[in-house]
């Protein structure tokens, strides 16, 4: 099998088994079928969709699985590498082709906050460079082929913000973390910066960072959208919760996906 069928085999693989609705489908099936100790097996089947669909479930994992900030705020870094995805693809590319959206209007998303600490960083003068990958995605889900471009809505974003085209730099296209650790590296052995600054969500940090390191690289780090206070809330059952528990199984599934591979 070639590298271009692999992709998407791989994805859909994994889409299934980062989603936890797919076990509480199977675990019915079970339990349409099972005829010894149904009422245990549907006790844990309630059991698990309970906590599936509530968000403490994925703040207790996000705490464990959480890297603790390193940033020195007395360090001027060379580099703040921000990680890409921080704004909303799936948005654009819905809308592409109407008249009334214009083609550099950044959408933001939840991870925005990632480019934004990163801009921040700049403007304030703790790092001399912004560092970001050119996330590019092309679709055919909606009908033709479409193409996101976030590097586009990255210059047009920074510029508004403030900052220079000399203080922007896309070292490339990527598609995974892993080709952004990769693209860093090249930087690196072409520029030679001393202390970088790698920006992400809290809870995709560990896998990040681990797939810099495997890379030579050791950077300093802060993450942007922590895992919010336990409340009452945190314990009703909702949408929230489904997905705050997929995005758990994505790191989890990811990062045992990249160290069997031996990429960190």
């Amino acid at each position: 099998m070639n590298n271009n069928v692999q992709g998407p085999v791989i994805q859909v693989v994994v889409n299934f088994l980062i989603n936890p609705l797919w076990y509480l489908l199977l675990g019915i099936i079970i339990l349409i079928f099972v005829r010894k100790h149904r009422s245990k097996v549907g006790v844990l089947l309630f059991l698990y969709a309970y906590l599936i669909s509530i968000t403490f479930t994925g703040n207790v994992f996000s705490r464990a699985w959480k890297i603790n900030n390193t940033l020195n705020p007395k360090i001027t870094y060379d580099a703040v590498v921000v990680l890409t995805g921080f704004s909303q693809s799936g948005w654009h590319l819905e809308r592409s082709g109407l008249p009334y959206i214009p083609e550099d209007f950044f959408a933001a998303g939840s991870s925005t906050d990632r480019i934004l600490a990163g801009i921040y960083f700049v403007k304030s003068e703790q790092a001399k460079q912004l560092l970001v990958g050119n996330w590019v995605i092309e679709s055919s889900k909606y009908g033709a082929t479409r193409k996101y471009d976030e590097g586009k809505f990255l210059l047009k974003l920074a510029s508004d913000m403030g900052l220079k085209d000399r203080q922007v730099h896309i070292y490339g296209r990527v598609k995974r973390t892993i080709d952004e650790a990769e693209g860093v590296k090249r930087f690196a052995e072409e520029n030679h910066p001393e202390k970088i600054l790698l920006v992400t969500s809290e809870i995709h940090m560990r896998r990040a960072l681990a797939l810099f390191r495997k890379q030579g690289l050791h950077p300093h780090t802060f993450s942007v959208n922590m895992v919010n206070p336990v409340t009452v809330m945190s314990f009703v059952p909702g949408e929230e919760g489904i997905e705050t528990t997929r995005d758990c199984l994505h790191e989890l599934v990811g990062y045992i996906g990249y160290f069997l591979k031996g990429d960190l």
